[in-house]
């Protein structure tokens, strides 16, 4: 009987050590701050994922791996890394998929869950499988972008901003928007925007509420006008070299939790982006709705700077 019981525990802890052995290290890279909702998120997928038993997986916020770029082409090299870039980065990639990226594309965020589900995602699907980047997931809204500016002005019309230079990402989709605006686009690393600001490389930038809260750029801007000229988008992308490793399971795992984690997630930025806009203003900075239609106006030659007119309609 003794040598019946030690069998069985033998055999549980072969058991135990082999699914330990099992579970999936990944990691989840973004660049905001601790606050921001997309870091939220980011941590909300690794929990869980680590739920299940099947994965050890860790959130590695605030630029801890790098910046956005740098570890897209880590995960292209085969490290197990969640990367959350965006389809403006990624069109350097698959360049029709920059289009729901665009300024003024959605009438609101619901549209990125849809747009998952059409023939021309699954098509950008299989291209960035060509180039070696597995898409995980397009539906991590992150918030609206506008433009906070250093000194009190308020911009209405793209005029207002003749001469300012606004920090932005640098590809041509983001300064092409910016630069249509009005605006001098200033490619700036993201961790390096609130010095940029406060030292004057920079005259403000274009940002997403919870993006300027978590960074705290109120501290150092005075006005923030709600042009709203881009939904943000978090495009989730790993490397096919570390996912084609997985077996099935954990790669239906993963692409099924990524996809309804980030999709709980977009209520809340819209809560918690009036909740720090308050908090902001009662800071002391000075929000204004404006007339978004000049800016939208503004920016449309751009559809078709980009190729992306028949794509759009």
């Amino acid at each position: 009987m003794k040598k019946i019981v030690a069998l069985l525990v033998s055999l549980v802890l072969v058991v135990s050590a082999t699914a330990a052995l099992a579970a999936e290290k990944v990691y989840i890279a973004g660049t905001s701050g601790a606050t921001d909702t997309q870091s939220i998120a980011h941590q909300e997928l690794a929990d869980r994922l680590n739920a299940t038993g099947n994965w050890d997986a860790e959130a590695k916020i605030g630029g801890a791996m790098g910046e956005t770029d740098d570890v897209t082409e880590q995960a292209i090299q085969g490290m197990p890394v969640l990367n959350a870039s965006d389809p403006g980065r990624m069109a350097a990639y698959v360049p029709d998929y920059g289009l729901i990226q665009m300024p003024y594309i959605f009438p609101d965020y619901t549209y990125l869950d849809k747009v998952m589900d059409t023939e021309l995602y699954a098509t950008w699907e299989k291209a960035f499988e060509e180039k070696g980047i597995k898409l995980v997931t397009s539906n991590c809204f992150s918030g609206i972008r506008s433009v906070i500016l250093k000194d009190d002005k308020i911009v209405h019309q793209p005029s207002d901003l003749k001469g300012y230079k606004l920090r932005t990402i640098g590809n041509d989709l983001f300064c092409g928007t910016v630069e249509l605006m009005g605006a001098i686009p200033t490619a700036m690393a993201w961790g390096e925007t609130y010095q940029g600001i406060e030292q004057g490389a920079v005259d403000g930038t274009e940002a997403q509420i919870p993006g300027i809260y978590s960074m705290r750029f109120y501290e150092v801007c005075k006005s923030l006008s709600l042009t709203e000229h881009f939904y943000l988008i978090g495009s989730i992308v790993t490397g096919t070299s570390w996912f084609n490793t997985l077996d099935e399971a954990h790669q239906t795992e993963l692409m099924t939790l990524a996809r309804q984690t980030y999709h709980d997630n977009q209520e809340l930025v819209n809560e918690l982006s009036a909740k720090y806009l308050e908090e902001m203003q009662a800071a002391g900075l000075h929000v204004e709705t404006i007339d978004k239609t000049p800016f939208i106006e503004a920016v449309q030659p751009l559809y078709e700077k980009l190729g992306y007119t028949d794509l759009k309609n």
